[in-house]
């Protein structure tokens, strides 16, 4: 965990000292990529609260997802189709999916203890 930490405040600080321009034409994959990031990272704290994470599941899935939604998004591009918006709706539904678990399981512990 403290290595994770360590990651984000790196990046952060890294981010902030060296500014970096995303081209207009890799916008659509910058943006599909984080929200693959966020709903793996997000699944992953959500594993780990129901006691079934596996970091080789979480790499994969990462890996997985994100092969898979840049072809889609590529797919997209060539059809002159905006195929990244659907990309971009299921990704936000599964984030919020696992917030709301998430939520719920804390809640659920809060009042376990408030009861006690």
């Amino acid at each position: 965990m403290l290595y994770a930490l360590f990651g984000i405040i790196a990046g952060i600080v890294l981010g902030a000292i060296m500014p970096f321009d995303i081209p207009v034409s890799a916008s659509r994959y910058t943006a599909v990529i984080i929200l693959v990031v966020l709903d793996c990272l997000i699944s992953a704290i959500r594993s780990k609260i129901q006691g079934d994470y596996k970091t080789m599941n979480f790499v994969l899935s990462l890996v997985f997802f994100i092969l898979l939604v840049v072809f889609f998004v590529f797919l997209g591009d060539k059809l002159n189709i905006d195929l990244y918006l659907g990309v971009i709706v299921v990704f936000l539904f599964r984030i919020v999916q696992n917030i709301s678990v998430i939520k719920d399981f804390y809640i659920e512990h809060f009042l376990e203890k408030k009861g006690k």
